[in-house]
């Protein structure tokens, strides 16, 4: 199995003919000293994601062995949806409009480090 990158799924969301429902998985390492003001800002930001058009789950879990690391797991009803929700437009008048969200990752230190993005179901 290889290594995806950030940058390769964002290739593939803008890229893919697939209109079908996706899931990902992505695990987000954080620096000690910001795992509870990453953890606060999740407990946060999720209730509006969760609202937004075409997110069917959006979920995030607490690593088993490292206290310092999240993973997130979502899925939406298509490609163009999910990179509508990282887009500049993305939750009017919200704290969390537009790219909000991954500037304060980024400012608490977390990468996103993909570990899987999948057609949901078994068929093409």
């Amino acid at each position: 199995m290889s290594k995806i990158t950030f940058e390769e799924t964002i290739e593939w969301f803008k890229s893919t003919d697939y209109a079908g429902p996706i899931g990902l998985t992505v695990k987000f390492p954080v620096p000690a000293e910001n795992a509870d003001k990453f953890r606060d800002f999740l407990n946060d930001y999720a209730p509006y994601v969760v609202k937004e058009e075409g997110c069917i789950e959006f979920t995030w879990h607490c690593d088993w062995k490292d206290p310092n690391a999240f993973w997130l797991t979502e899925r939406w009803q298509s490609a163009k949806i999910l990179l509508k929700h990282l887009g500049p437009d993305s939750r009017p008048g919200t704290p969390y409009e537009g790219e909000t969200p991954l500037k304060i990752m980024a400012d608490l230190g977390a990468a996103p480090d993909p570990a899987a993005i999948y057609r949901m179901g078994l068929t093409d």
